[in-house]
């Protein structure tokens, strides 16, 4: 025994080394043991460990959240290792509502984003980067103009009339998605289903985003982390053009000229479009030759001012990150600095961000820690007008700029000048905001803890603007347009501020009985909102090049105006219980109750419950067999209670306003009622019901998630119609209406690893139905007869409808595009007596395109019945050139068979499609070999429809071009055309036999004429689009070159945003509302970037 023991001894060494991250950062605490005995160590602060152990021993190295690893030491007496993350602990905890869960343990409905889809990217907000990363989260971005280029976020369809967005809560308390620094970010949650949303109770209703930040780690060394990107940036989608070419400008508008009467002449005469079309050939090839009859340059004479390039620049713009990590045995902290400059497309517009943040917790004693999370932003932001309905009120026939001077168009037709319009006017929009949270957490016992939390945030946003001097020349000419003067020049100063605090304390308490799993959390909660602000404009100034408010020179007293006063509070309790067997079967549920003082007192209350249950089937004994495949099966049911917050803050209350009135003939100010009162106001109700499925196969290599869900909000709220007789007071506020969601919801996801090649495949859908439950009662139309016996139509949708060219009405989705048809007839006359005209005849596609076209129009109205009276009739028009029945106009159906063509709205249909998609969905791929990555993300929408009628796209029928305007390249290339004069002096004339006529397109004319256009469904454009939102591509130099340069991680990167767009969409993009003509455009980023840590 006793050489035994010696030879035991004498065969043991002592092994040293030093444990890394996958950053090249020293780990601290993490555990090195000797496998199969309980020797080991603990690595220090420099992440050293120094063991004995047998010779032929092996080390198992390990630490919270990283990939455990085993290392033979025979033959070593040193050794370094590196721990890679596992994304697999790091999945299995999520972050829910005031907690943490585990992922495998939750019963509701939650849709996880983890910080490595977010950072690096070149968009400049937060929420924009969301798209496509989780199913059912619908994220459109409507406007690409800096400091409005935030997206909008649904999840799970329209649940009310009012607000739709879901709550955003970021390390606990209520802000603004857009205030968060996406390098911040740690993780994202989406609460989807009334059980998980539940513990929010009044705010709750749409769902809710929970954003955890980034925090340091225990025992970490300082670790300095850099992010530089450069992003070159111009407009995505579909690039849209003008007409600049001013000779076939000309030739248009004299042909639209005549198509409206052509007695009235042409606006150009011939020898100016030869002029200009020579004046072009000399602008190309001689530029700055003066062979012109004004003595300047050819291409200031011979403008072709192509606006979109003018006004949509390709710009540059930075974003740079830092941050620092790091912590000792009972501190953490995170100190992260922010800096954006963002030009923006559309000069004038620009934005610059600067951000800050600081998290830090430490250990008081060993059941008391405290800590903050702090961060604040500032934006300084241009204030060009980006009004662009001014874009169509520009002409080719201008030189935007040139040596100081804005142009004016040379031939005298216009003087309006976009440009000149966005830089006219100078200042800025500065908004400082903060966000403090200070929190207290004590841990008396094991399973207990307490914690109070209290926040505060305050924006405050100033402005101040004033009027530049313009002015404006004929380049041409040499005539000069001053600007602005000084004593005509406006300036105003505005400041708003926005202040809000919560105070939070929860009560938790966890325990293990056995098999027995429970946790129960109880809480209460405190907020309170204010706003107020003040804003004043005055009119002259001493000189315009001090603009300063103050140094205004009119002596009258300012035009004032601003924000009032407003304020709200809300006070809550909330508990939460959770139970599990096995963890097999599980159990949860979720209480708030709500008081809010924008409801009356009897209605202030709202009690929210909700509960779920899930079955963790492969736990089950029966399983074992199937485990070789499957790696989980769960599923989940729940129920819950929601409400919604949207009434105004004092809603339930009678309001007041000042007015002017005589008395002893002088104007006396007073107070009269301006809206009525309602005091049973009371909260809209969402209630929700989800079915879910969760399965993992081949250790959770595939893993699909599936969802079914019912969503009703009822009582929404909406004001009545009140009669005239009420006066000019406005309708109160009540509970008058209920929709109902229904969908279902598909995430799959593929991860693998073979060698050094790793790989994952995602995709998510969701499909979802929206229908008006309750409104204001059944719609009811359809023929009867009169007290004589005679047939009429009634309809009752005036009374249970609000209507335009979309409808809110019971039954029927939300907003559905309510439209006319065109009239497709069989190219008929007459029926076959040859004298009864054929109300299904007329033109095939609704358009008057032939003589026998018109002749069939002429035969309808010329058609009596017995007593004399006419049966047909076309949207009350008459027959003739520049009235609304010629060659070229629009014939609509007549639905409801009473005769009259488009005339009333019983000729409207309801099309079955809304703006707000049927369908959402998204695919991510993320590849990384020895040093390689690419990341890339898909995202798109289907079953959205655009009604879209504006000019510059296809508004072609009325008022579709003025003289002085700009005209869009597709209204040039296709357009309806006749002879104007035979059509009207030949009775035998018939476009159909005219070489020279074009009539297989639309029509286009100058001005506003009499015109039978009606909103139709020729006019609704199929929206649905898949983009590829990002692509990105990089490589992490390997550590032996960095660290020589004391770097523990460089990574070189190229990002690419909006790449593409698949699309039948006509417009410039799809993502945007309208056709985007009148939008400022979403851009295009190609960016390089630089990731380094040290």
């Amino acid at each position: 025994m006793l050489l035994c023991t010696s030879a035991s001894v004498f065969a043991q060494k002592t092994v040293t080394g030093t444990v890394f991250d996958d950053t090249g950062m020293t780990v601290i605490g993490a555990s090195v043991a000797e496998k199969g005995t309980n020797n080991g160590a603990i690595t220090d602060i420099d992440g050293k460990f120094t063991v004995k152990v047998q010779d032929d021993a092996i080390l198992v190295i390990s630490y919270i959240g990283y990939v455990t690893q085993e290392i033979s030491v025979k033959g070593k007496t040193n050794i370094n290792v590196t721990l890679k993350e596992d994304s697999e602990v790091l999945d299995e905890v999520v972050v829910v509502g005031y907690g943490v869960q585990k992922k495998a343990n939750l019963t509701g409905a939650v849709a996880t984003v983890a910080s490595d889809k977010l950072e690096s990217r070149a968009t400049t907000s937060l929420s924009s980067s969301l798209s496509g990363l989780a199913a059912g989260v619908q994220v459109s971005q409507s406007s690409g103009k800096p400091g409005s280029d935030g997206a909008n976020i649904q999840m799970r369809g329209l649940g009310s009339f009012n607000s739709s967005s879901p709550m955003v809560i970021v390390d606990g308390a209520e802000a603004s998605i857009a205030s968060v620094n996406s390098d911040d970010v740690e993780s994202i949650s989406f609460l989807k289903d009334a059980a998980s949303a539940a513990i929010y109770g009044s705010r709750g209703a749409n769902g809710v985003i929970l954003i955890t930040t980034k925090k340091g780690k225990k025992g970490q060394a300082p670790k300095v982390t850099y992010t530089g990107i450069v992003t070159n940036s111009k407009m995505s989608g579909k690039a849209f053009r003008f007409e600049n070419n001013y000779a076939e400008y000309m030739e248009m508008a004299n042909r639209w000229s005549t198509n409206r009467d052509y007695q009235a002449g042409t606006k150009y005469t011939q020898a100016a479009i030869d002029e200009w079309r020579e004046g072009a050939v000399k602008a190309a090839t001689n530029p700055y030759g003066t062979d012109n009859p004004y003595g300047v340059p050819n291409f200031l004479a011979y403008p072709s001012t192509q606006w979109v390039d003018v006004l949509f620049r390709p710009y540059t713009m930075h974003k740079h990150n830092v941050s620092i990590t790091g912590g000792s045995d009972k501190t953490t902290y995170l100190l992260s600095f922010g800096y954006m400059d963002n030009p923006g497309m559309l000069e004038n517009t620009g934005l610059k961000r600067y951000e800050g943040r600081i998290n830090v917790e430490t250990e008081i004693t060993k059941f008391l820690s405290i800590g903050t999370q702090t961060y604040a932003t500032f934006e300084n932001a241009e204030p060009g007008n980006t009004s662009f309905t001014y874009m169509f009120q520009n002409t080719p026939a201008m030189t935007p700029e040139y040596n100081g001077r804005y142009g004016v168009a040379v031939d005298g037709s216009s003087n309006n000048n976009l440009l000149a319009t966005v830089v006219g006017t100078g200042g800025s929009y500065n908004d400082t905001r903060l966000n403090t949270t200070w929190y207290a957490r004590l841990k008396p016992f094991k399973g207990l803890t307490i914690e109070g939390r209290f926040n505060y945030q305050t924006l405050f946003s100033e402005s101040e603007t004033w009027s530049k001097c313009i002015d404006k020349e004929n380049f041409r000419t040499g005539d000069l347009y001053p600007g602005t003067s000084a004593d005509q020049a406006t300036t105003s100063r505005g400041t708003t501020r926005y202040q809000n605090r919560t105070q939070t304390g929860t009560i938790q308490y966890a325990n293990t009985f056995g098999d027995h799993d429970f946790s129960v959390m109880l809480g209460t909660e405190q907020y309170y909102w204010t706003v107020k602000g003040f804003s004043a404009t005055r009119t002259g100034l001493l000189d315009l090049s001090l603009p300063d408010f103050t140094a205004a020179t009119d002596q009258q007293i300012p035009t004032v105006g601003g924000t009032a006063m407003q304020e709200y509070g809300v006070i809550s309790y909330f508990g939460r219980l959770n139970y599990s067997y096995k963890e097999r079967y599980l159990l949860e549920a979720n209480f708030r109750r709500d008081g809010s003082s924008r409801f009356g007192p009897d209605h202030r209350w709202g009690t929210f419950p909700s509960v779920s249950a899930a079955w963790r089937i492969l736990e089950e004994p029966f399983m074992e067999p199937a485990k070789d495949i499957l790696s989980n099966l769960k599923l989940r049911a729940s129920w819950g209670k929601l409400g919604n917050m949207t009434a105004g803050y004092y809603d339930w209350q009678a309001t007041y306003s000042t007015v002017n009135y005589s008395f002893s003939d002088q104007v006396v100010k007073g107070l009269r009622q301006s809206k009525i009162a309602n005091p049973n106001l009371h909260w809209e109700a969402g209630e929700s019901i989800d079915i879910g499925l969760d399965l993992g196969f081949l250790d959770n290599r595939l893993n699909i998630e599936a969802d079914w869900y019912q969503r009703t909000t009822k009582g929404i709220l909406a004001s009545p119609s009140i009669y005239m007789t009420m006066g000019s007071v406005s309708a109160p506020v009540t509970n008058t209406s209920d929709m109902r969601n229904r969908g279902i919801e598909l995430n799959l996801r593929w991860a693998d690893r073979i060698k050094d090649f790793e790989y994952s495949i995602s995709a998510n859908f969701a499909w979802n139905k929206n229908t008006v439950s309750k409104y204001k009662g059944k719609l009811e139309q359809g023929w009867t007869t009169d007290e004589n016996g005679n047939p009429i139509y009634v309809t009752n949708r005036g009374d249970v409808a609000d209507y335009g060219n979309t409808i809110v009405v019971e039954d029927h989705m939300y907003n559905e595009h309510y439209l006319f048809e065109r009239h497709h007839g069989n190219g008929n006359i007459y029926l076959a007596d040859g004298v009864t005209p054929d109300p299904n005849g007329g033109p095939r596609d609704g358009m008057i395109r032939t003589k026998q076209d018109l002749d069939w129009v002429r035969a309808m109205l010329d058609y009596r019945d017995a007593d004399g009276n006419r049966v047909y009739d076309f949207n009350n028009q008459s027959i003739g050139q520049g009235q609304g029945l010629w060659y070229g106009e629009m014939i609509y159906a007549d639905i409801n068979g009473d005769g009259m063509y488009g005339t009333n709205d019983n000729d409207r249909v309801f099309t079955g499609k809304s703006t707000t998609p049927k369908y959402t969905y998204g695919i991510n791929i993320a590849m990384a070999w020895k040093g390689f990555d690419l990341n890339m993300t898909w995202a798109g929408n289907a079953g959205m429809y655009r009604y879209i009628y504006e000019r510059g796209f296809n508004q072609m029928s009325d008022a579709g071009w003025q003289e002085g305007t700009i005209v869009a390249r597709n209204a040039r290339d296709i357009f309806y055309y006749c002879d104007p004069e035979l059509s009207v002096t030949d009775p035998n004339y018939d476009p159909a036999l005219d070489p020279n006529a074009n009539i297989d397109a639309p029509y286009m004319r100058i001005g506003n004429t009499n015109s039978a256009h009606r909103a139709n469904t020729s006019e609704l454009y199929n929206a649905s689009y898949i983009k590829l939102k990002t692509l990105q591509i990089g490589y992490t130099l390997p550590q032996a070159l960095t660290k020589k340069a004391y770097i523990n991680k460089l990574r070189i990167f190229a990002s690419f945003e909006n790449l593409l767009t698949i699309t039948s969409f006509p417009g410039v993009d799809p993502e945007m509302s309208g056709s985007g003509f009148q939008s400022y455009p979403i851009p295009r980023m190609i960016s390089g970037g630089i990731n380094i840590t040290f």
